[in-house]
């Protein structure tokens, strides 16, 4: 029993020394058709070091605009258009000659343009005869009818009737509603 377990031993490490030999062979034949100079190597380093990152096929898009008039930005954020995917920056600025590059990487990319004009959240509420109105404003100066309420002006004061009249100016929807709220 103790032979056969010698015997195992010594073929087990020979078969090792075999293997290691034809190894160390093919990889000396391999390595000697690989001609490899300085200035090779220094290419692709070159070639390694210059790649542009892309836009990759799972990267965030957005869209930014500034309104120059209200001061107020909004940022829309959208699918990934799939004609952008695996542009550089430079490409993309391109494709895109209207907007401005903001942020760039291969996971977001945020582009931005300046509008001479006011957000589309400012509203005004104003009375329209025996009702409060709320119209949306265009152009910094346009009202366009947005919706009625059903506040009647036998319940409001006369400040109120009188702000009313002039015209309440409201920022966003969540105050819109607020101050719809606050008639009611």
């Amino acid at each position: 029993m103790k032979k056969i377990i010698f015997y195992s031993i010594l073929i087990f490490i020979f078969s090792i020394g075999i293997g290691y030999f034809y190894s160390s062979l093919w990889k000396k034949e391999n390595m000697g058709s690989i001609n490899l100079n300085e200035n090779t190597v220094s290419n692709m380093v070159e070639e390694t070091v210059s790649i542009e990152e892309k836009v990759a096929y799972n990267a965030n898009f957005a869209l930014k605009k500034y309104y120059d008039k209200c001061g107020h930005f909004k940022i829309n954020y959208s699918e990934l258009p799939p004609e952008i995917i695996n542009l550089t920056k430079s490409q993309l600025e391109e494709f895109y000659p209207d907007w401005n590059v903001e942020e760039f990487s291969s996971n977001n990319v945020v582009l931005a343009k300046r509008i001479d004009d006011i957000c589309d959240d400012h509203y005004v509420l104003k009375l329209d005869k025996e009702n409060v109105d709320v119209f949306h404003m265009k152009n910094g100066e346009e009202l366009e009818f947005f919706k009625s309420t059903d506040i009647s002006t036998e319940y409001l004061t006369s400040d109120d009737i009188n702000n009313l009249q002039n015209g309440i100016y409201v920022y966003g929807i969540g105050n819109l509603n607020s101050a719809i709220e606050d008639f009611e």
